[in-house]
């Protein structure tokens, strides 16, 4: 077993969701890991990641919309809905600011994926996504640390 840590860097489009699936197959194949673990972490607190459906795109806009009913922007009420709405203490960067913060507190910022066969152990309908909370266009990071068996120099031939 072997040991290898790298950066990521990703540039997002704004708000939404960015498949990185093939990204991280890429970094797997180039580092000849056959089998072991990837762990992903976000070096950032208004990014998640997240393991969800690759085929039918209505799920990321039913994801996006529910999130953003549970978490609004400006101001908050109790679930219970009898209290007045109490405004973010946290806007320096505008009005998706603390939003983007309490929906990566509610979603994920690390991964622990299998490798098998020389790519991410995912389901038929899977993909790994980094979603954006922010508006604006980011330039995110994420952290690679693999423990894996890598392809011999005698599989390789």
């Amino acid at each position: 077993m072997e040991q290898l840590t790298a950066e990521l860097s990703i540039r997002t489009k704004g708000e939404g969701f960015t498949d990185i699936t093939k990204t991280l197959n890429k970094w797997i194949k180039e580092n000849k890991i056959k089998q072991g673990i990837l762990v992903l972490t976000s070096k950032h607190t208004s990014c998640s990641l997240i393991i969800n459906e690759n085929a039918d795109p209505r799920v990321l806009k039913d994801l996006s919309a529910y999130m953003k009913a549970i978490v609004p922007e400006l101001s908050f009420k109790s679930i219970s809905g009898e209290s007045k709405a109490q405004r973010y203490l946290h806007a320096e960067e505008g009005v998706d600011d603390m939003p983007a913060h309490i929906r990566t507190t509610l979603t994920c910022t690390s991964l622990t994926m299998s490798i098998k066969d020389t790519c991410l152990d995912l389901g038929t309908w899977q993909a790994i996504y980094l979603w954006e909370h922010r508006y604006t266009k980011k330039d995110r990071v994420i952290g690679l640390h693999s423990i894996a068996e890598k392809i011999t120099a005698k599989e390789m031939y």
